[in-house]
């Protein structure tokens, strides 16, 4: 089963990434002040990619969200 992950690019842009094909997260920090991490793909068109959040916030146990009426 697909395990998906929402980030935020540098941009502000929201996205899923699904981690069955991620390779490799490693923290990435900028001469411009910008830590996050960055995400590097197994295979595809795009090798990887810059993300705000940090590599512990994208490897940590995935929480399942419920709404409040849910059980």
């Amino acid at each position: 089963m697909a395990s998906w992950i929402k980030c935020t690019t540098t941009d502000g842009t929201e996205l899923h990434l699904n981690l069955e094909h991620v390779a490799m997260i490693r923290p990435h920090d900028s001469d411009r002040g910008f830590t996050g991490s960055e995400v590097i793909f197994a295979a595809g068109n795009l090798s990887s990619i810059l993300v705000r959040e940090g590599q512990d916030h994208l490897t940590r146990p995935q929480r399942i969200e419920r709404g409040h009426d849910e059980v």
